[in-house]
């Protein structure tokens, strides 16, 4: 299971931007100047699952405790993004692929 410690390490691995919501701490991850991942981090409870990380990081499960476990680097997540056609060549979000977006983020 994945906790709010493993979300934060996740997010400073990455070199994520932090910033606060109503519920949630949002980590998002940049590109060339583009928003290519967005995750959020439950403030409410350290030990509440975090589940939702690798569908955030477009990983499995797998992958995304590689990452935290520092066995994926930050560039081979990329790359695996741009495997999927999520990330263009440029760093740029793929147009044609939604952003997975937090629903807090979606009521407001």
């Amino acid at each position: 299971m994945f906790s709010q410690k493993h979300a934060y390490a996740i997010a400073k691995k990455l070199g994520c931007t932090l910033r606060e919501g109503s519920a949630h701490t949002y980590a998002d991850l940049y590109e060339n100047g583009k928003l290519i991942v967005r995750i959020g981090i439950r403030r409410a409870s350290k030990e509440k699952s975090h589940g939702h990380i690798p569908k955030n990081l477009n990983l499995s499960q797998k992958q995304s405790w590689d990452l935290h476990d520092c066995t994926l680097t930050k560039e081979e997540y990329l790359r695996a993004l741009r495997d999927k056609n999520l990330l263009d060549e440029s760093g740029a979000k793929d147009e044609k692929q939604p952003q997975a977006e937090n629903r807090d983020e979606k009521q407001k």
